[in-house]
C-alpha cells in the first residue's frame, strides 16, 4: 500500500471515530415549551366587544415575549394575519394570567379565537373557542341609557322590561347629599321618588277597570258622580270621562290662562271652585293640559264605587281622599304585588330635588306629602315598581288589573297617556314634572314610563332639572322624551337593528 493510499484510509477513519464522537458531546437545540391551561373564556360586555381571558401554564422566563388574542369570523383557526391585540412582557413566574377586550364586533355575529405567545423563535397558539356576540336589545339598551346618564351627579333609576319581566336596570348618582340632614345616600332601584303625573296613568287604570265593571262607558258623562251639594256652571253636564283624561273638557284653570294649576287647583275646594265655574263652549274640545282634568278623579271614583256625599266639605274631603287611595291600592297596586303605596316618602328617607348642574352646599328639597291632591299626581314608587306596574298592566299578557281589551282601550283612547308616532311604530308614554318654583337656577325631578315596540317597557327617574330650562337635566337642551326614544334607538342600530335614520313626532311636546 503506498503512502497516499494509508494516509487517506487513516483520515476517513479519523473523521468517523473522532467525528463521531465529537457529535455525541453536541447538546442539540431544544424546542421553547409553551402551552395554555385550556381555550379563553369570552365574556360578552356589549353588543361590539368581548373580553378574552387565558392562562399560560408553561413558557420561558426571563426573556421578552408578546401576548394576546387572534379572531376572526371567517377563518376557524385565527393567526396573526387576522384581527389581534398585543401586550409586552418578560415572564418571571407561572402560570401567567392575561386579558383583552376584543372591539368592533357585530352583534349576532361567530367568531372564532385563540390565545397567543409570541418569543423570539416563533409564535405558539392556544386552541379556538367559537362564540357569538349576541346582546339583547333591552341589555344595549341599559348600556346606552347608563352611558348618557352616569356621572354627571344626578340622581337616577331605571328599568327595562320586556313583557312583564325586568331584563336590564341602571341607577346612580346621590338621592341626598352631605348637606342635607339626612346625609348622603346613594340613588338606588328601590328609591322612592313622587312620580309626579305618571300617576295621571294610574288614574286612567282604575277608571278603565272599574268603568267595566259598572258598564260605564269613555263617552258618558261625569256630571252624575259629581256631589250633589256643587254648584255645576255652564257646559259641566256636557263633559265626559274622556274629555278629562284627553284634557279637553275645556276646564282652563282658576286663572283663565290654561296654565296647569297644582295645589290650589287639585285640592277638594279647588275641584269644587272649577266645577262652579263651568267651562266656555269655544274651550270645549280644545287641549288644555290641566291637572284638575285628572284630579278630579279622586272624587269620581270613589262615587262610582257607591260613596253618598254628605254635602260636609271636610268630611267629603277626607273620605274620597282615603277611599280613592284604598281603592287603587287594592284594585291596581296589590294586584301586581305593589303593597303599601303612599302619597309621600317613607317616613325619615326623603328623596331630594337638586338642580343642574349641582350648586355645591346647596341643600335639596322635599316635594312633600300629597294625601290632600292625589289623583293627578302624588304616587311615590320606586323605578322598580314603576317598571312592574306599568309593565305588567300595559305591556304584557297579564290580566290581573286589566283584560286586553281594556288595555287597547286606555292606550288608543290616550287614557291618562300620550302616543308618539315613530317610523318604528306607535309608542305610549306619560312622563312627570315637578319642580320647586318656576324660576331658575329649578330645581326638582323628571320621570317618565314608556311603552316602546315588542313589550318593551322602560321607566325612568330623575331628581334633578336642569337649572336654567327646568327640564331633563341634559346639557344639549334635550328633554326625556326624546332623551329616552334616543337611547332606545342608538341601542337598536347598536344591536344590529335598523341603522336608517328614525323620526320621533309628539303631538303635544311640552313637559307634564
Amino acid at each position: 500500500m503506498n503512502n497516499s493510499l494509508f494516509y487517506t484510509l487513516c483520515l476517513v477513519a479519523s473523521v468517523l471515530l473522532y467525528g463521531c464522537k465529537h457529535n455525541q458531546d453536541v447538546t442539540p437545540p431544544v424546542a421553547e415549551v409553551i402551552s395554555f391551561s385550556q381555550a379563553p373564556t369570552v365574556a360578552i360586555r356589549s353588543s361590539a366587544s368581548a373580553m378574552l381571558s387565558a392562562t399560560v401554564t408553561a413558557a420561558p422566563t426571563g426573556q421578552a415575549i408578546t401576548t394576546g388574542f387572534v379572531w376572526s369570523k371567517t377563518n376557524a383557526s385565527p393567526t396573526l394575519a387576522d384581527s389581534k391585540t398585543a401586550r409586552s412582557a418578560t415572564l418571571s413566574t407561572l402560570p401567567y394570567q392575561f386579558g383583552d377586550s376584543l372591539t368592533g364586533l357585530e352583534n349576532k355575529a361567530t367568531y372564532f379565537a385563540r390565545a397567543y405567545l409570541t418569543t423570539a423563535a416563533g409564535t405558539a397558539y392556544s386552541s379556538v373557542v367559537t362564540f357569538k356576540v349576541q346582546i339583547a336589545l333591552t341589555d344595549v339598551f341599559a348600556q346606552t341609557l347608563t352611558s348618557l346618564l352616569q356621572n354627571r351627579d344626578i340622581g337616577y333609576g331605571f328599568v327595562i322590561y320586556e313583557n312583564n319581566e325586568m331584563k336590564a336596570s341602571g341607577m346612580g348618582g346621590l338621592k341626598s347629599r352631605s348637606v342635607d340632614s339626612e346625609g348622603e345616600k346613594p340613588y338606588t332601584l328601590d328609591t322612592k321618588m313622587h312620580i309626579a303625573s305618571m300617576s295621571k296613568t294610574i288614574a286612567a287604570m282604575t277608571f278603565t277597570q272599574l268603568a267595566a265593571q259598572k258598564g260605564i262607558r269613555t263617552t258618558d258623562k261625569i256630571s252624575p258622580y259629581l256631589p250633589p251639594s256643587w254648584a255645576k256652571g255652564e257646559n259641566i253636564d256636557q263633559i265626559t270621562f274622556r274629555d278629562l283624561f284627553n284634557h279637553r273638557s275645556g276646564i282652563i284653570g282658576l286663572g283663565n290662562n290654561c296654565q296647569n294649576g297644582a295645589y290650589s287647583e287639585n285640592i277638594y275646594s279647588g275641584l269644587k271652585q272649577l266645577i262652579a265655574n263651568g267651562v266656555k263652549s269655544a274651550n270645549r274640545g280644545q287641549y288644555c293640559y290641566q291637572n284638575a282634568n285628572v284630579g278630579l278623579m279622586r272624587v269620581l271614583i270613589p262615587a262610582i264605587t257607591g260613596y253618598v256625599f254628605t254635602g260636609n266639605d271636610a268630611v267629603d274631603d277626607q273620605q274620597t281622599q282615603q277611599r280613592y287611595l284604598a281603592y287603587v291600592q287594592t284594585n291596581v297596586l296589590d294586584k301586581v304585588g305593589l303593597g303599601n303605596a303612599i302619597p309621600t316618602y317613607p317616613a325619615g328617607d326623603p328623596t331630594y330635588c337638586y338642580s343642574y348642574t349641582y350648586v355645591a352646599g346647596r341643600k335639596g328639597w322635599n316635594p312633600g306629602n300629597f294625601a290632600n291632591t292625589l289623583g293627578a299626581y302624588g304616587w311615590y314608587l320606586t323605578p322598580r315598581e314603576a317598571g312592574k306596574l306599568y309593565a305588567t298592566v300595559l305591556s304584557s299578557p297579564d290580566q290581573s288589573v286589566l283584560p286586553t281589551a281594556y288595555k287597547d282601550t286606555l292606550l288608543l283612547n290616550n287614557l291618562g297617556c300620550y302616543r308618539a308616532s315613530t317610523s318604528l311604530g306607535d309608542l305610549a308614554y306619560h312622563d312627570g314634572w315637578w319642580y320647586y318654583d318656576s324660576k331658575a337656577p329649578y330645581m326638582g325631578l323628571r320621570t317618565i314610563w314608556m311603552k316602546l315596540p315588542n313589550n318593551i317597557t322602560v321607566a325612568l327617574f330623575v331628581n334633578a332639572l336642569n337649572s336654567q330650562t327646568g327640564l331633563f337635566p341634559t346639557d344639549n337642551g334635550v328633554d326625556i322624551v326624546p332623551f329616552v326614544f334616543r337611547a332606545y334607538t342608538t341601542a337598536r342600530q347598536l344591536s344590529g337593528g335598523r341603522l336608517a335614520a328614525v323620526t320621533l313626532t309628539l303631538e303635544h311636546p311640552e313637559p307634564h
